[in-house]
């Protein structure tokens, strides 16, 4: 490489001598040059102009009083602003010994007295040259450490965009399924109840006119608990298909839990069950339907009851996340409802037999169930309640033992416009 390629004028080198003449010399063979020169008298005088000065090159001669060129130059070495110069001793002495204790102590060439001019000057420009290398190298590997940190903070976000479009293309899909369900169910069930109704009632007058007959009583009273059987999965699929926009009224969330709770209790629905609420006080009130989300909370609770075949613990916990911490805690993106910021945190947990791992991305699906006693109709008129409301409900379980169902709803008030 040419020397043509370098520009190095107005590149700092420092001298340092307590001759006057010694520099006077070396000033006047380097001027040509066009560097840039800062002079200093003593070791002393070097250690407080050069982190000021910042030279990319010393000329340090060892024989000095006071601090000599060994210990300068070790002391420029340990101070962060100056380690990276390089320094070229200066002596009148060239023993081998005094050589190498200079290489020891951070030199990286030496010039002996008295100096030749062509000397000097290619021994300077060598090393200028290589700390120009060394400048552009750095300045490079930090472009480079820059670009791939922009480059890694990029990934992350699309990374992060790519998982919210999977979340809410997975709603998407979830919502048309439902609604394609719906639309079917809805025609389906009022069909269904119109003979279903005549059979029930062609039912209850036999049972009037073969009153004494047990046998014929028997098959009536199976036949009348099947239609209700019947009757009550269709009525499921009509609420399942409703159209209609929810009903949104201020309400604690918390007066709804305990409300469904008592009388869950109190109708012997929860026998064997030990309940344990775990509420947040003081949790904002927010815009809900609170007649359906009363049915979200049975549908949760009965799920827990049969999951747990003789005796079991259900603990229902609420708490409210700040905006600032539920960032990634429930999707909104495609609900009607704005977030006022927060959101209210319900959770189910039951020591049942959990949810496998395969059945775990059906379990809202319409009629999924492993009960054959089961309508597979709670958990997505469930999903589909909480949606409406602008909120996520996501299911948690290591499939082994015990299962957890999170709702995330957000926190709505009147004068946001819902």
């Amino acid at each position: 490489m040419s020397n043509e390629t370098f520009d190095l004028k107005g590149m700092k080198i420092l001298i340092v001598d307590d001759t006057p003449h010694n520099i006077d010399v070396l000033r006047k063979t380097l001027e040509p040059e066009q560097y840039e020169i800062a002079i200093a008298l003593s070791g002393e005088a070097a250690l407080k102009v050069a982190p000021k000065f910042l030279p990319d090159l010393v000329l340090l001669d060892i024989r000095m009083p006071g601090i000599d060129g060994y210990e300068t130059c070790r002391k420029l070495k340990e101070n962060e602003s100056t380690g990276k110069a390089p320094v070229i001793f200066i002596s009148a002495n060239n023993d081998t010994k005094d050589i190498l204790k200079g290489f020891r102590v951070g030199g990286v060439d030496y010039i002996t007295k008295p100096f030749q001019a062509e000397e000097v000057m290619a021994r300077v420009r060598i090393h200028l040259q290589l700390q120009l290398l060394i400048k552009e190298h750095e300045a490079a590997r930090a472009k480079m450490k820059q670009t791939a940190m922009e480059l890694l903070t990029k990934n992350n976000r699309l990374q992060e965009a790519m998982q919210q479009l999977k979340s809410a293309q997975k709603k998407l899909v979830q919502s048309e399924k439902l609604a394609g369900i719906g639309r079917l169910a809805e025609g389906m069930c009022h069909e269904i109840l119109n003979p279903l109704n005549v059979i029930f009632g062609i039912t209850q007058a036999m049972e009037m006119e073969r009153s004494e007959d047990e046998d014929i009583l028997k098959d009536l009273a199976s036949i009348t608990e099947e239609i209700k059987r019947i009757e009550t999965i269709t009525n499921k699929l009509i609420d399942f298909s409703a159209k209609g926009e929810i009903q949104l009224e201020s309400v604690n969330i918390n007066d709804v839990i305990q409300k469904v709770m008592e009388n869950l209790k109190n109708e012997g629905q929860l026998d064997k069950v030990e309940v344990n609420q775990d509420l947040a006080p003081d949790l904002p009130n927010s815009l809900l339907d609170s007649g359906l989300m009363e049915q979200v909370f049975i549908n949760l609770a009965s799920n827990a009851k049969h999951a747990m075949d003789d005796y079991g613990t259900l603990t229902v916990s609420t708490e409210f996340l700040a905006k600032e911490n539920n960032a990634k805690s429930a999707d909104c993106s495609i609900s009607p409802i704005p977030n006022d910021g927060g959101l209210l945190r319900v959770k189910f947990s039951d020591t049942g037999k959990g949810i496998p791992k395969e059945h775990m991305g059906k379990i809202f699906d319409p009629f999924f169930s492993t009960d054959p006693d089961m309508t597979g109709l709670g958990l997505s008129v469930s999903y589909s309640v909480v949606e409406k409301h602008g909120g996520t409900i996501t299911a948690d379980s290591n499939g082994e033992k015990g299962a957890t169902f999170i709702i995330d709803l957000p926190v709505v008030h009147r004068n946001s416009g819902a």
